[in-house]
């Protein structure tokens, strides 16, 4: 039967260890499982003992990596997914942990969508569309996107959210030659990711005979 080796701890992973078997072939295990297990160096394990100590422990192991990283902050599936790919064994267990964690409300894309909107608004005025891309390329699905964009912005007229950060804007261009101004405010309602259906009647609006 296969002995262990050793048990090694793993750096900067309080209560994690690397479990060696005839110093060939090696698994992470928690504390939990040591005590549960009564693993020990030099204890002799049964073929079917380590099959169900190494799916144990690779999967805790996947978790708690997960975990620490929606810890730190808030994730999309896709986003969780593409992390957790550089760790050992992750793909055999990862449908099976993205299950687990949606289940507990610890990936969930459609609120994590809703906070990305809200982020992307408080940041200043943005375009529907500009933010519909920001969700994409965090890896939102272009269904529930489109959805969390319809229930969180309902009420969001896009002509007024420009129209308001066109007239800061103005404040810094006034004093520029006419058609310089209106390119430079153009330049930056594009870049929020308004269309020309918006940035015209914008441009007129602010820049009247008055001014």
């Amino acid at each position: 039967m296969p002995k262990i080796t050793s048990l090694d701890k793993i750096k900067r992973l309080k209560g994690w260890y690397e479990l060696w078997l005839d110093k060939a072939v090696s698994f992470p295990v928690n504390d939990e499982l040591i005590l549960k297990h009564m693993l020990r160096i030099g204890s002799l394990l049964e073929p079917s003992e380590i099959k169900s100590i190494r799916e144990q422990g690779e999967y805790f192991f996947l978790r708690k990596k997960a975990l620490d990283a929606l810890a730190r902050r808030r994730l999309s599936e896709k986003e969780l997914r593409r992390k957790l790919k550089p760790v050992p064994k992750s793909s055999t267990y990862i449908d099976r942990l993205m299950e687990d964690l949606r289940e507990h409300g610890l990936v969930d894309d459609l609120y994590y969508a809703g906070a990305v909107i809200h982020t992307q608004i408080a940041g200043g005025s943005k375009s529907k569309r500009y933010i519909q891309n920001k969700l994409y390329q965090k890896g939102v699905a272009k269904e529930i996107a489109e959805q969390a964009i319809e229930s969180e912005l309902a009420e969001y007229d896009e002509y007024e959210a420009a129209l308001r950060i066109a007239v800061k804007k103005y404040k810094t261009v006034r004093d520029l030659p006419l058609l310089k101004g209106k390119k430079r405010i153009a330049d930056f309602l594009r870049g929020r990711g308004f269309g020309w259906d918006i940035i015209n009647p914008v441009l007129n609006e602010i820049f009247t005979e008055e001014n």
